[in-house]
């Protein structure tokens, strides 16, 4: 336990080591600053061509400005200030309202075409844009079924006077659903935070443990330069497999505790039990990854030729911001993809635990190879 103090205290003395830990607790304080600001999935300029009065324009103008959802709406006066701050980025896309938008409803609930539509400005295409307009026809399809509701009933019930209709419109305006119509869950029981606020920190859990598998990909790097320093020379043991791994736990220790704290602060922890068993293995994986890239590599520069493509392979496969379940034949072979998968799903929980017995086998039949061969690359 003493050389592994004195390992330790050697360790946090390394500027590269200290730099590295210091990544997540400022990169989590940024995300949650973020997230608790004024910022949107999209920041959508907003024109009104009110050159006719209408009822409908300032219905969805006070909707908006009251319920964004996860998006940030700026309202403008000039048509062309708001082109311009698309054309500089400023904007995520724009929307233009027509002049005597009620027309627009009206053709809408009538035709179900306009010859006034709702122009909708973007600098190119993408999936946010497929979600803003969702977003928008959700907020204009309360107006439509209004209209489509009076029409309906002025065809169908002649008597009705304009009393009646007036009251109906009332009724409409005033009808809220109360409650929750809808409840997000896991499969293991869980509740799913459904707010809009927490976007921003979804892909939090991904990113940290990317970083924690690099933190595993530095071990190796630090164990190579102490062995060519020749640390391990005074540092001799009968079981060399389980000092090494002892090396390496020194190494993620730290790093483990903050990516807890990071969930923690973020407030994508879930219980205790859970977190702590699923970094345990992912911490017994990473370390097994590092002893074997030991192994096979050998030298610091093949391990960072390796590295980035580790890294970039593991972000995509993995689901840190998009989930590609058609591959999910290849995704099984990343240790992210499975500690991420094992926070609700047990199933995955034992893969990643079978992952670490099939690393344990390789890394003890390389082990085994060496000794074999002669190949004093461990000591």
């Amino acid at each position: 336990m003493i050389k592994y103090w004195l390992l330790f205290k050697r360790l946090i003395k390394k500027k590269s080591y200290l730099a590295m830990i210091l990544v997540v607790p400022l990169m989590v304080l940024a995300m949650t600053l973020v997230a608790r600001g004024q910022a949107g999935f999209m920041t959508i300029g907003l024109y009104f061509e009110e050159a006719v009065v209408s009822d409908a324009a300032p219905f969805l103008q006070e909707d908006l400005r009251e319920n964004p959802g996860s998006f940030t709406f700026v309202f403008y006066d000039d048509k062309e200030q708001l082109e311009a701050d698309l054309r500089d980025s400023t904007l995520t896309e724009a929307w233009i309202i027509p002049e005597d938008f009620d027309s627009t409803i009206a053709d809408m609930a009538r035709y179900n075409d306009t010859d006034n539509p709702v122009r909708i400005l973007v600098r190119e295409e993408g999936i946010s844009h497929l979600l803003a307009r969702e977003f928008l026809s959700a907020r204009l399809y309360p107006l439509i079924a209004k209209e489509v509701m009076g029409a309906y009933a002025m065809e169908n019930f002649r008597d009705l006077s304009d009393t009646d209709l007036n009251q109906l419109n009332n009724i409409f305006d005033t009808y809220e659903l109360e409650g929750n119509l809808f409840e997000m869950g896991y499969l293991d029981g869980d509740r799913a935070d459904d707010s809009d606020g927490g976007y921003l920190l979804m892909p939090l859990r991904g990113i940290l443990s990317l970083w924690l598998l690099l933190c595993g990909f530095a071990g190796a790097m630090y164990y190579i330069k102490d062995r060519e320093d020749g640390l391990f020379i005074w540092w001799k043991s009968k079981t060399p497999f389980l000092r090494d791994m002892g090396y390496f736990l020194v190494i993620v220790i730290v790093p483990s505790l903050l990516v807890l704290f990071g969930l923690l602060a973020g407030g994508a922890f879930t219980t205790v039990s859970r977190e702590l068993s699923l970094i345990l293995l992912y911490d017994l994986t990473i370390i097994l990854i590092g002893d074997i890239l030991v192994s096979v590599l050998r030298k610091i520069k093949n391990i960072g030729l390796v590295m980035p493509l580790a890294i970039l392979s593991s972000a995509l496969l993995s689901p840190v911001f998009i989930d590609l379940k058609s591959a999910r034949q290849i995704q099984v072979f990343f240790p992210t993809f499975l500690y991420m998968s094992g926070i609700h799903d047990d199933y995955y929980v034992g893969r990643l635990a079978m992952y670490i017995l099939y690393l344990l086998f390789i890394d003890l039949i390389i082990r085994g190879g060496e000794s074999l061969l002669g190949l004093k690359t461990k000591s």
